[in-house]
C-alpha cells in the first residue's frame, strides 16, 4: 500500500470517528434530556430552589451551627454544541456536586413550561448558583462554565467562587 492510499484510508476512518462521535452526543443528549437530571416544569424548579435552604444544627452544648445548602442549576440551549460537550463532562460535575451536598439539575432555556424570566438571566449558557433559597451568583459563558466542569479540584464552591 503506497502513501496516499494510507492517507485517504487514514482520512476515512477519522471521518467515521467524529460521526460515530457526533451520534453518540446526540444520544446521550436525547437520553438525558428525559431523565431526572432535567427539570422539566416549575414545580421541579422550586424544588431544586427549595433543596438549598440553610439547615441549623444544635449541639448537646447548646451552640447552634448553620449549615450552608446550595443548589446548581445549568441553564443552556439543548441545540447548541456547546450544551451536548456539556453532557459529556456530567459525570464530572455530578461528581463534584455529590461530594459537597449540592443538588444539581439541568434545564433546557426553550422549555416554555418553566418560567425563567424571574433570573433576569443575560445570557446562555447559564450556571445559577442558588444559597438558602436565593440566587447566590449567576455565572455566565461558555468558558466560565467550562472551567468549573474541568477544574482538577473537587471542591465546586472554590471553583464558582473564583469566577
Amino acid at each position: 500500500m503506497d502513501f496516499a492510499a494510507l492517507k485517504k484510508k487514514a482520512l476515512e476512518f477519522k471521518d467515521k470517528t467524529v460521526e460515530f462521535s457526533k451520534k453518540t452526543i446526540e444520544e446521550t443528549a436525547v437520553k438525558v434530556s428525559k431523565s431526572s437530571l432535567v427539570i422539566k416544569n416549575n414545580e421541579e424548579l422550586e424544588a431544586i430552589i427549595l433543596k438549598s435552604q440553610n439547615t441549623t444544627f444544635v449541639s448537646q452544648e447548646w451552640v447552634s451551627k448553620v449549615f450552608t445548602k446550595r443548589s446548581i442549576l445549568i441553564v443552556g440551549d439543548w441545540e447548541k454544541e456547546f450544551f451536548k460537550q456539556m453532557l459529556i463532562n456530567l459525570p464530572i460535575l455530578l461528581t463534584k456536586a455529590f461530594s459537597q451536598d449540592i443538588a444539581l439539575k439541568l434545564m433546557d432555556v426553550k422549555n416554555k413550561e418553566i418560567d425563567i424570566s424571574r433570573f433576569n438571566l443575560l445570557e446562555i449558557p447559564a450556571l445559577i448558583v442558588f444559597e438558602n433559597k436565593e440566587v447566590y451568583k449567576i455565572i455566565y459563558s461558555e468558558e466560565n462554565l467550562k472551567k468549573v466542569v474541568k477544574n482538577l479540584t473537587l471542591d465546586i464552591n472554590k471553583s464558582i467562587e473564583e469566577l
